[in-house]
């Protein structure tokens, strides 16, 4: 190896650098809104959509560690936006939901956000959806090696992408384990096959 050869940086290194991007940009719009960070946001953004949840729950779907969850809850329920709830199935456990004053902060919050991410969107532009696709692929081999429980949702790689809370757009939505190549292939030809079946029938 030549002296000034370097070796060739890691997806480790990449997803650094992007978090870090992503972070600084992030925090300075949310918190300039509602005194959010990006960090903040996206845990209301988990109990909004897939609570009320356990807080062990949280940890297989973030890696986030027990003590680090603690000290995040004891926080946002100081401020009236998370509580804890009994759990209908186990009286032992507990469970994490936003509170109708967190709804309203996180309502306020995405707004600002999805505002923040549409330059983001018009950069990628068409090459969006299949980004996201390869984020998911690399998230679900993260989740392997970790042992981690798959995420709570998935995209395809055709899917539609959400430019604010509500477009008033109809999107499929899919909640299962995330799919191969070949399957999102499939997904993909069965989409085309149904479009074109409605474009024939509106042209008679």
């Amino acid at each position: 190896m030549a002296e000034d050869a370097q070796p060739p940086m890691s997806v480790l290194f990449d997803l650094w650098l992007v978090n870090h991007l992503l972070s600084a940009a992030l925090d300075e719009v949310l918190t300039e809104t509602s005194g959010l960070n990006g960090e903040e946001f996206g845990f209301y953004s988990l109990l909004r959509r897939f609570g009320p949840v356990p807080a062990s729950q949280i940890s297989r779907w973030t890696a986030m560690r027990p003590t680090t969850l603690s000290a995040l809850v004891r926080r946002l329920q100081q401020r009236g936006h998370v509580e804890q709830r009994p759990h209908p199935a186990d009286g032992r456990s507990r469970l994490l939901a936003l509170t109708p004053a967190g709804e309203q902060v996180h309502a306020v919050t995405a707004e600002a956000f999805f505002a923040a991410t549409r330059p983001l969107a018009a950069a990628l532009g068409a090459d969006e959806s299949r980004q996201r696709a390869s984020l998911q692929r690399l998230d679900a081999a993260l989740r392997q090696v970790g042992g981690l429980d798959p995420r709570p949702y998935s995209v395809a790689a055709g899917e539609p992408v959400a430019c604010g809370p509500a477009t008033g757009e109809r999107q499929l939505a899919y909640a299962g384990r995330p799919l191969s190549p070949a399957e999102e292939d499939s997904v993909r030809a069965y989409l085309d096959f149904i479009r074109d079946r409605s474009d024939q029938g509106a042209a008679r």
